[in-house]
This record gives C-alpha cells, structure tokens and sequence, in this order.
C-alpha cells in the first residue's frame, strides 16, 4: 500500500512539473505553433486551490501565475501524502486476526 501511495503521488508530481514546463516552452515555440490552452493541464492538477487564487491571478504577470499553481499543486501533493500516511498508519495499527 505505501509504495502504491508513494507511486501515485511521484506521479502526479512528475505530471505537475511536465504542465508547468509546458507554459512556457509552447510559448516560446518549442511544440510548433503557440497554443493559448497550453495552462489548461496546469490548471486541472493545481484544482480546486487554483479557483480560490482567482482573484490573485487578475492581470499578473505569468512567473506569478505559474508560481500560485505550483503551489496549489504542492498543497494537493501533500494533502496526498498526509492522506497515504494516514491509511498506511491506520492499515498498520489494526490488530491481526486471531482466528
């Protein structure tokens, strides 16, 4: 169960690192022709933190931007740590069956 946990959040983290690279390398042209939808996936991992930032994002600049949905991001990445400690401690503790 923990490497299970510990596979999902590495995941996710490595997913999160891909999206915020991906901002401003499709800007500069890296994947063809700039995409304006290229934060999207940035945006769905760094949910629902991102939505409550809305109103710090209002005509910032993108370092600021991509800044706030990396830390949304690194709140969901810990919320899933403390979620898998939390099972794998409970999982633990639960006497073995006797019969």
């Amino acid at each position: 169960m923990r490497r299970l946990c510990r596979a999902v959040i590495g995941l996710y983290v490595l997913a999160c690192i891909a999206a915020i690279a991906l901002v401003p390398l499709n800007a500069a042209g890296f994947a063809g022709e700039p995409d304006p939808l290229s934060g999207l996936f940035a945006i769905l991992l760094a949910a629902p933190w991102i939505w409550l930032t809305d109103s710090l994002m209002a005509d910032t600049g993108v370092v600021w931007n991509l800044t706030l949905a990396a830390i949304c991001m690194g709140l969901n990445a810990a919320i899933m740590w403390a979620i898998c400690n939390w099972a794998t401690k409970r999982r633990g503790s639960q006497p073995a069956d006797a019969g």
